[in-house]
C-alpha cells in the first residue's frame, strides 16, 4: 500500500467497535530495559532451565506469566512496579512488531480483541481441541492479574493481500523513527524485535480498516487463552483481550514438523499446510492440541495493558 495513503484523515471506524481495536498499552522505560531480558515464552513453552535464566532479570515477564509462589505475588509486583513510576502508559494504539531470524523478517500488529457475552466473535476460528483444566488456569490468571499479559496468536486469511502490503509499508516507514523500542535477540529464540506504537490517527485508521474481518482469522497459538477469555466475556467479567495478528501471506511461520515440547513426545507426522488448516477451522474441525506449532511464539512482555 503507497505511504500516502497511511496519511489519510481520520474516520469514524476509529471511534467505532472493531473486532481488533488499539488500546493504551503500558511498557517500560529504555532505560530500564537496557541490557535486561525482558520478555518470556508463554507458560506452556517454559523449562526448568530457560526459568532459571529469565528469573536473572528483576523485570521479566516471566514473574507474571509463571509466578511462584502462588498468583497473588505476580499481582504485587505488578502494583509495585506501577507505583515505582516504571511503566509509561501510551496513547490508544496499535503496536507495530517486526521480528528478525535466521535472515527472515515477520511484520505483525498487537492490538485488543473485543469480546462480548455472546460468545467467541464469528470471525476467528480456532483450529485445536482444549481441555478444561487448561482453560480454568488461565482463566484464574486472568482474574487473579487483573491484566492482559501473553497475546493471543491470530493470522488473518487476508486473501486479497491488503494487510501484508499495509505491515510492509508500515515496517518502512516506522523503523527507526523515535518512540520505538529494540529488543536485543532473545535467549529463547535468538529473534531481534521492535515495537513501535501506531497511536498517529491517520494509521490507526487505515490499519482499521484493513483488519476488518472480511475474511477471517485463524487462532495458530493461545487456544486456552482465548477460550479462558471468551469464557470470561460471557460471565460479564472480560470486555476483551490481547491479540498479536499477522498475515497469512506474510510468512506466519508454521513449522514442517513439530519439534519435541519438554515432557512431550515429538509427533510423527507432518502437520497440515496452512491454508488446510484455516479451511478445516472455518468448517469447525478441530486438531488434536499440538499437531501444529508457530514459531517464532509470540512472547509476553512486549507491552501490557490492565482489565
Amino acid at each position: 500500500m503507497p505511504l500516502k495513503e497511511l496519511a489519510q484523515p481520520a474516520r469514524s471506524a476509529i471511534a467505532a467497535r472493531e473486532l481488533l481495536a488499539p488500546f493504551a498499552g503500558l511498557r517500560f522505560g529504555a532505560e530500564l530495559g537496557s541490557g535486561q531480558e525482558m520478555l518470556c515464552l508463554p507458560y506452556d513453552c517454559l523449562t526448568p532451565e530457560l526459568e532459571a535464566k529469565l528469573r536473572k532479570s528483576s523485570l521479566n515477564a516471566i514473574y507474571l506469566e509463571e509466578p511462584k509462589p502462588r498468583l497473588s505475588s505476580a499481582f504485587k509486583l505488578w502494583s509495585a512496579w506501577k507505583k515505582q513510576g516504571f511503566l509509561t502508559q501510551d496513547v490508544p494504539s496499535y503496536y507495530l512488531l517486526i521480528e528478525r531470524f535466521e535472515g527472515r523478517e515477520r511484520i505483525g500488529l498487537l492490538a485488543m480483541i473485543r469480546l462480548s457475552k455472546e460468545g467467541r466473535p464469528a470471525e476467528i476460528w480456532p483450529h485445536e481441541r482444549c481441555y478444561r483444566r487448561f482453560i480454568e488456569l488461565r482463566k484464574r490468571h486472568f482474574f487473579k492479574m487483573r491484566f492482559h499479559l501473553s497475546p493471543i496468536f491470530l493470522v488473518a486469511e487476508d486473501k486479497n493481500r491488503e494487510l501484508a502490503g499495509l505491515l510492509s509499508a508500515l515496517a518502512l516507514k516506522y523503523a527507526g523513527i523515535p518512540g520505538g523500542v529494540s529488543f536485543p535477540a532473545s535467549v529463547f529464540d535468538g529473534v531481534e524485535r521492535a515495537l513501535y506504537p501506531i497511536g498517529e490517527p491517520g494509521d490507526a485508521c487505515v490499519l482499521a480498516g484493513a483488519l476488518k474481518p472480511q475474511d477471517g482469522f485463524l487462532v495458530a497459538d493461545g487456544h486456552h487463552r482465548f477460550s479462558a477469555a471468551c469464557e470470561l466475556a460471557q460471565e460479564g467479567l472480560m470486555s476483551r483481550t490481547l491479540c498479536y495478528v499477522t498475515s497469512s501471506k506474510s510468512g506466519a511461520g508454521l513449522l514442517g514438523r513439530h519439534p519435541p515440547v519438554p515432557g512431550r513426545k515429538a509427533l510423527k507426522g507432518e502437520p497440515p499446510g496452512l491454508e488446510e488448516i484455516i479451511a478445516g477451522a472455518k468448517e469447525g474441525r478441530l486438531l488434536a492440541r499440538k499437531t501444529t506449532y508457530f514459531w517464532p511464539k509470540i512472547p509476553c512482555g512486549l507491552v501490557y495493558s490492565e482489565l
